[in-house]
C-alpha cells in the first residue's frame, strides 16, 4: 500500500486517540483534581501522531515518486542504447 494511504489511516487513528484521551484526561482531572501523567502522555503521543503522520507520508510519497522517475529514465536510456 502506498505511503499516503498509511498516512491517512494514521491521521484518523491519531485524531480519534487524541480526542478520546483528551476527554478522559480532562474528566479525570476535573473530577479528581489531579493530573494523571499516563493519560496525558497518551494525549501528547496521539497528538503528535495526528499532526506528523500526514506530512511524513507526503515526504515518503515524494521520495517514492523521485525513485520511480529515475528508474523509468534509466529504463528509457537502456532501451535507447540497445537500439
Amino acid at each position: 500500500m502506498r505511503p499516503i494511504y498509511w498516512g491517512t489511516i494514521w491521521v484518523f487513528i491519531g485524531m480519534i486517540g487524541w480526542v478520546v484521551f483528551s476527554i478522559v484526561g480532562g474528566t479525570i482531572e476535573g473530577l479528581g483534581g489531579e493530573r494523571n501523567q499516563v493519560i496525558f502522555s497518551l494525549v501528547y503521543f496521539f497528538g503528535f501522531l495526528y499532526i506528523l503522520s500526514l506530512p511524513v507520508a507526503i515526504i515518503c510519497e515524494f521520495i517514492r515518486w523521485i525513485k520511480n522517475r529515475r528508474k523509468k529514465s534509466k529504463n528509457v536510456e537502456s532501451e535507447v542504447k540497445r537500439d
